[in-house]
């Protein structure tokens, strides 16, 4: 009965019906875990090296707008860790905001997707942006992190560290042996696919509407994005960013293919 009119209304504090009803999940997953049906961030989410979260076809993942403290629920796949997220068009994954939909009308009302690896990165290893001592990078460019497919994120790009908005999808140092396609990331607050270091390809992916670049990669990212959509709003910034730096390995080498971009809508 708060709804609409209230503080809480106001500044996105009342959970959905779904949201509220879904398994609430905090912390770190040690051992291999299987999300069969809907669950709720309600802190960020760490699965630690060694084990494998499964997320079924149809899942919807829910997330709070922070955790009480003013971190961003967010998912992290740490580096040895393995993510198994394969949807379908019928039953695509989603992450997106737990916040009732009136409620949900501007980005970054949660934190977003992290996947981290041991493919090579500039200067041998790195700390993620917004994850305070956590790094990744390594030697194997052909590392397997698991498989996105049929994923939609959504309203991501709150604040998750201190002085960090995230971006919807980050590749941190994720090799070739990962499988990402047919993926989305529509309304984040800051970049919609971020790519630091690793040999990950990329095919079939759209971004809509986010705050800050569409499509960015940076500290020697080698990998290839084939089939892209990008739609730019208003107050969105670039269709990509490709950056590189030139007094280490490896290079920044990113190579797009077959890309759409509507800019500025």
């Amino acid at each position: 009965w708060v709804s609409g009119w209230s503080w809480l209304s106001d500044n996105s504090r009342i959970l959905s019906d779904a949201a509220a009803g879904a398994d609430t999940v905090c912390g770190t997953l040690s051992s291999d875990t299987t999300w069969s049906s809907d669950v709720t961030l309600s802190c960020q989410v760490f699965v630690a090296s060694g084990a494998t979260l499964t997320i079924n076809a149809g899942v919807t993942v829910y997330a709070y707008p922070d955790d009480g403290s003013g971190i961003a629920p967010a998912l992290i796949i740490l580096p040895g860790a393995t993510i198994e997220a394969s949807g379908s068009a019928s039953a695509p994954i989603t992450f997106t905001t737990g916040v009732t939909q009136d409620t949900a009308t501007g980005r970054g009302l949660w934190g977003g997707l992290i996947v981290m690896g041991n493919a090579p990165v500039y200067q041998g290893t790195q700390e993620v942006e917004g994850i305070t001592g956590q790094t990744y990078g390594g030697n194997d460019a052909t590392e397997s992190s698991g498989s996105l497919e049929y994923v939609r994120v959504w309203y991501g790009g709150s604040v998750i560290g201190e002085n960090n908005e995230i971006n919807g999808i980050t590749l941190a140092g994720v090799g070739s042996g990962t499988t990402v396609r047919y993926c989305e990331v529509a309304f984040n607050l800051d970049d919609g696919f971020e790519m630091f270091g690793g040999t990950v390809n990329l095919k079939y992916i759209s971004v809509l509407f986010v705050g800050d670049d569409a499509i960015d990669t940076d500290e020697g990212y080698q990998g290839m994005i084939q089939f892209a959509y990008v739609m730019i709003g208003a107050t969105g910034n670039h269709g990509v960013e490709m950056d590189s730096k030139g007094d280490a390995s490896p290079r920044s080498f990113p190579q797009l293919y077959s890309a759409t971009f509507v800019h500025h809508l």
